[in-house]
C-alpha cells in the first residue's frame, strides 16, 4: 500500500492539533463564565441522554415499543425515527399532550396506566405537563382531570421483544401490576425511579429482578444539591439483550 506523502500527513496533523487547541481554549473560556457553563452542562446532559436512548433503540432488536407517559413525544419521536417500521404506542392521560401526539401521527391511548381499568384524578402540580400524576393529591388552583385508567395487557401490544418505557411520575409500580401476559414478551423496561428513603428505586429493582430482569444501566440522572434524586434506569430480561 502506498503511503500518503509526508507533507500531507503532517498538514492534517497540524490542522487537527489546531482544532484541538481552539476547542480547548473555547472550553476554558466557557467555564470562566458561570451562567454559560451551567447552560452548556445542561445541554450536554440532554444530548447524552438522547444519544443513550437512541443507542438502546438501535441495538436492542425490539419489535414493539410502548411509551408509557409519553407527554408530548420526546421519547416517541426518537423511537419512531430510530426504529422505523416498529409498532409504537403512546399512552398518555393528559388531554393537551395526547392531542399533540395525535397531531404528530402517533398511535395514542389516552388513559393512565394502572393496575385495573377505572377512573382516576390526574393532577398537574406544576407548569410542566410532564409532571402530571394520578398518585398526587390535587393542588388548589392547579389543573386536574378525571381520566380513564388502563392495564398494559389490555392495550393490544404486538411483538415478542417489547421495549416498555415508563415515566409516570410515581405510578410505575401500579402500571407494572397491569403487565399480566406481557411479562414473557417484554425484553427491556426503561423507567424513571427516585432515590432516598421514600424513593421507588429499591422496590422497583426488586420487583423487576423477581420477574427475571437485571439492571443494565442508567440513561439519565437528575441532581439536586449535587446528589442524584431521580434517574432513568434500564432493566433487561436476562439472556435476551
Amino acid at each position: 500500500m502506498t503511503k500518503p506523502p509526508a507533507p500531507e500527513r503532517g498538514s492534517r496533523t497540524r490542522r487537527q492539533l489546531a482544532l484541538y487547541r481552539l476547542g480547548l481554549t473555547l472550553l476554558v473560556m466557557t467555564f470562566r463564565v458561570g451562567p454559560l457553563a451551567s447552560i452548556l452542562a445542561r445541554a450536554s446532559k440532554v444530548f447524552l441522554r438522547h444519544a443513550r436512548v437512541r443507542q438502546l433503540l438501535r441495538t436492542g432488536g425490539f419489535d414493539s415499543i410502548v411509551d408509557g407517559g409519553a407527554a408530548v413525544g420526546e421519547f416517541a419521536f426518537a423511537a419512531r425515527d430510530t426504529c422505523q417500521g416498529v409498532p409504537l404506542v403512546c399512552v398518555e392521560p393528559h388531554p393537551p399532550s395526547a392531542e399533540i401526539l395525535r397531531r404528530n401521527g402517533f398511535r395514542v391511548v389516552e388513559a393512565a396506566l394502572w393496575k385495573a381499568p377505572g377512573r382516576l384524578r390526574l393532577t398537574q402540580p406544576a407548569d410542566a405537563t410532564t409532571s402530571c400524576s394520578v398518585v398526587l393529591e390535587p393542588a388548589p388552583g392547579r389543573p386536574s382531570w378525571e381520566v380513564d385508567t388502563v392495564r398494559l395487557d389490555e392495550i393490544g401490544i404486538t411483538g415478542e421483544r417489547i421495549l416498555l418505557k415508563l415515566d409516570l411520575q410515581g405510578a410505575e409500580p401500579e402500571a407494572l401490576e397491569g403487565m399480566g401476559s406481557l411479562w414473557p414478551r417484554c425484553a427491556a423496561v426503561l423507567l424513571e425511579v427516585s432515590y432516598g428513603p421514600s424513593g421507588s428505586y429499591e422496590s422497583l429493582r426488586t420487583l423487576l429482578e423477581a420477574r427475571g430482569f437485571a439492571e443494565a444501566g442508567t440513561l439519565n440522572e437528575l441532581e439536586e444539591g449535587g446528589l442524584p434524586i431521580e434517574a432513568d434506569k434500564l432493566f433487561v430480561r436476562r439472556g435476551t439483550v
